[in-house]
């Protein structure tokens, strides 16, 4: 079997702190891991292969697999980042709000039988797997999952990009806290093949048996198919901050009209008057 194989890895890790201190005498203990991850991919060759890729950052996952025998060229692109960014100009890796992964791939796969001999004396093993080919996306912020399948394949020609994104951002202040929550699944592709083809989306946003969005398409045959398919999510979250129990520096009046309703103020409590003791009781006591 002729195979050439190269493969170029690239790993940065980088803000990763472990911060210990002590608050009126309790340890507290934070850690934060943020990363970088690339990867290039070109491989062709004659035989059987078996390949499976997992990648996984906060809330957003990608998987791919693959095995088959025969003729076989691929060419992959990876590209996942947790929280860190890289500034070529400056060669220097930063703190952001955002994370995502996106993946590209390049596949001409044509079944054929293998046998290979283990050993000197051993018989031939003989590999007849048909192609097959898998990848799979899921949003966990959105509940949207989405696939592309193929399985029993004889030729399949494919070209596949995916993208999984998602930004948060949380800030607060003395007077409104503000929540925004960014996030897309992207998956496109266009294959050529003679075998078994499966396309599925779901989003479980409402629950599992109350699907916003379900798609769900089987082929078997010979087709060629092209697929375009994206979903993208926006919320925004904003609350005013007022202070509780304002006493005399602000008191009544500092209170929201919607907190007026259910909150009547007591005379020198949460008015601006402030409570002054009487020289006399109002209700004396009788002896």
């Amino acid at each position: 079997m002729d195979k050439s194989n190269r493969v170029w890895l690239v790993m940065a890790i980088s803000f990763s702190m472990l911060l210990i201190g002590l608050t009126n005498g309790q340890p507290e203990t934070s850690f934060e891991s943020r990363y970088i991850y690339h990867m290039d991919q070109d491989i062709q060759g004659n035989g059987f292969f078996s390949s499976y890729q997992n990648t996984d950052v906060t809330n957003l996952s990608l998987s791919n697999l693959a095995h088959g025998s025969g003729s076989y060229d691929y060419e992959s692109k990876l590209d996942s980042r947790n929280g860190a960014k890289y500034d070529e100009k400056k060669d220097i890796y930063t703190t952001v709000s955002d994370r995502g992964t996106t993946f590209i791939e390049s596949v001409d796969f044509s079944y054929a039988p293998a046998s290979m001999q283990m050993g000197k004396y051993s018989l031939p093993i003989a590999f007849q797997s048909k192609g097959a080919e898998k990848t799979c996306l899921k949003n966990y912020i959105s509940g949207v999952s989405m696939n592309a399948r193929f399985n029993y394949a004889d030729t399949l020609s494919k070209n596949l990009s995916s993208e999984l994104y998602w930004k948060f951002t949380n800030t607060t202040n003395e007077f409104e806290s503000s929540l925004n929550s960014d996030t897309r699944t992207k998956l496109n592709f266009e294959a050529a093949f003679s075998g078994s083809g499966h396309v599925g989306v779901l989003d479980t946003s409402r629950g599992e048996h109350d699907a916003n969005l379900l798609i769900d398409e089987d082929y078997r045959g010979t087709y060629y198919i092209t697929k375009n398919m994206s979903h993208e999510t926006s919320y925004k979250l904003k609350r005013q901050i007022d202070d509780w129990l304002p006493c005399c520096s602000g008191g009544f009046a500092d209170m929201s009209l919607a907190d007026r309703k259910p909150f009547k103020s007591a005379t020198g409590i949460f008015d601006c008057t402030c409570f002054v003791a009487p020289t006399q009781a109002e209700f004396p006591r009788i002896y």
